[in-house]
């Protein structure tokens, strides 16, 4: 009897030391700002109030070492990976364009043949995820809960049908040739009530009726370049980037420009928090948010110009919106929220320049006539070259076939031809086992090569160049850390506060999400749960 006694009290002991099993929260909301680096937390912190990005940093836990793993980065590529927990390689997203070789022209990711844009007319997209070769922790999410919503929210297409995945309830984005938010047949054959007639009350005129001017009195804006045109590109034609901007009716893509295109995608997300009831019952619900229009201001003005210190400071305020709606119709104790980038920018090369600072631009897409006019003196073959974009050349298959010319022969030659043009900093050509760059940044390069997609021969840019056509401006897509350090901040439900410095990679977003919902990881999944605090 006291042997039964003493197990029984050992096996209650072991019983109550056990973790309680954390309720999954009711809703997950995922946030991805686009073309955010990570430094811009601290060089716009004094533009930020205390309920935006600082709420997150105080009572949040950020990763202060995360980023991504491969190169390209680029905002397809880092959607997909961010929901995938999968490099490019096993995805399939090689970049936003690619050279489609059977179709023999470049294609976009996220265009579909097969399905037809939902509330707006040609020439409107017809976007899908049907590229996509892994699913998406939100599919998984679907799989095991078909009663969870998932809604997915972007300016760009892109932006919203990759975190959406294949299966979401909805996956809206910005039609800039009518001024609606619409969605494509792969998802629905009609927009939700709730979207129709948002877009019908014509509510996108209230994001142009007034002009672009600095939210902050101008001495706050102490970490800028000032309003200067020498290393900004104007919205409109024959132009100046200075403020004020003026938006008129029908100005959708220039919308898109400014920090309103922010406003408006926060406050459709909250729309559709609203009219979808999400967060309401006991199934976990997902709310994928994308704010595209960072990295369109960022493009356009590059990372030190007084517009995109401006376009954070108002995206400060729109978050304090977002979370304190949260807080008020949810509850946070209900609601898990990350925020991270799909991808940062380069300092301006003449900005770099005229501080005597490392950089430079080229235009790789000229390129093409020279290279197959290097390969045809060396090879004795004319057009072996099919296509050079993204820094990545891809051979002409047949044209080697037809004159007996070896792959690795060519891929060996292209590789000579990249090496002797400006900002090159080293060459991968994956299938000819044949690389010239550093271990680190060949791995990168493999882990963002397709073999069925991306090019033939590859290549890495010095530190501080870009490959873009404008003199003005920025751009991003390398493997070194401007590019590839990004925010990750998990905030609300039992999320302890705090920070690590433990270097953590995006590939371990969506599987740390698969642990803490309880569903099974993405189906190309290579990250690993990361180590968050837990309150239990």
């Amino acid at each position: 009897m006291r042997k039964a006694f003493l197990l029984f009290l050992l096996l209650a002991c072991s019983a109550a030391a056990q973790p309680r099993r954390q309720q999954p929260p009711r809703l997950v909301v995922g946030i991805v700002v686009d073309q955010m680096r990570y430094d811009y937390l601290q060089r716009f912190d004094p533009l930020f109030g205390n309920n935006g990005f600082r709420r997150l940093l105080h009572d949040g836990f950020s990763f202060t070492h995360a980023r991504f793993n491969f190169q390209p980065t680029v905002t397809a590529v880092g959607h997909a990976t961010i929901y995938t927990g999968a490099v490019p390689a096993v995805h399939g997203i090689p970049e936003n364009n690619y050279y489609d070789r059977q179709a023999g022209k470049v294609v976009y990711v996220a265009e579909d043949p097969n399905v037809l844009p939902v509330g707006a007319d040609a020439p409107a997209r017809s976007a899908s995820p049907f590229r996509l070769r892994s699913s998406t922790i939100t599919d998984e999410l679907k799989l095991s809960h078909p009663a969870a919503k998932v809604i997915s929210i972007g300016i760009k297409d892109r932006s919203a049908v990759l975190p959406a995945g294949h299966i979401a309830d909805g996956a809206y984005y910005f039609d800039e040739h009518s001024g609606n938010w619409i969605t494509s047949t792969w998802y629905a054959d009609r927009l939700p009530d709730w979207l129709d007639a948002w877009n019908k009350s014509r509510r996108v005129h209230q994001y142009v009726s007034s002009p672009w001017n600095l939210l902050l009195p101008r001495p706050a804006y102490t970490m800028t370049t000032g309003d200067t045109s020498a290393f900004e590109r104007p919205l409109r034609p024959n132009s100046w980037p200075v403020f004020p901007y003026t938006l008129g009716i029908g100005d959708w893509k220039m919308l898109t420009a400014t920090p309103f295109g922010n406003t408006m995608t926060k406050d459709l997300a909250i729309e559709a928090l609203r009219r979808e009831q999400m967060g309401r019952d006991e199934v976990t619900d997902f709310l994928c948010i994308s704010f595209s229009s960072p990295d369109i201001i960022g493009h356009a003005f590059g990372i030190h110009s007084l517009e995109m210190a401006d376009c954070y400071a108002r995206l400060d305020r729109d978050l304090a919106d977002l979370l304190q709606t949260l807080d008020r119709e949810i509850g946070r104790k209900n609601v898990l929220i990350f925020l991270t980038s799909d991808h940062g920018a380069a300092t301006n090369p003449l900005m770099a320049e005229e501080l005597q600072l490392p950089g430079g631009r080229m235009q790789a897409e000229l390129w093409l006539q020279a290279a197959n006019r290097y390969l045809e003196e060396r090879l004795r073959a004319p057009h072996l070259v099919d296509a050079l974009i993204e820094q990545q050349l891809y051979l002409n298959d047949s044209a080697l076939a037809a004159s007996g010319i070896a792959y690795e022969q060519a891929a060996a030659v292209a590789a000579e031809f990249l090496l002797q043009q400006p900002g090159v900093l080293c060459t991968v050509a994956p299938r000819a086992g044949r690389s010239t760059c550093p271990p680190h940044t060949e791995t990168f390069i493999r882990n963002g090569w397709v073999a069925d997609r991306s090019g033939d021969v590859i290549f890495a840019l010095q530190p501080g160049w870009i490959d873009w056509p404008y003199a003005q401006g920025t751009t991003h897509l390398t493997a070194h850390p401007y590019d590839q350090h990004m925010p990750l901040i998990w905030y609300g439900w039992n999320v302890r506060r705090g920070h690590t410095n433990e270097p953590v990679f995006l590939t371990d977003i969506a599987p740390t999400l698969s642990h803490l919902l309880q569903v099974p990881y993405p189906s190309g999944c290579q990250g690993k749960p990361l180590a968050l605090p837990l309150k239990h």
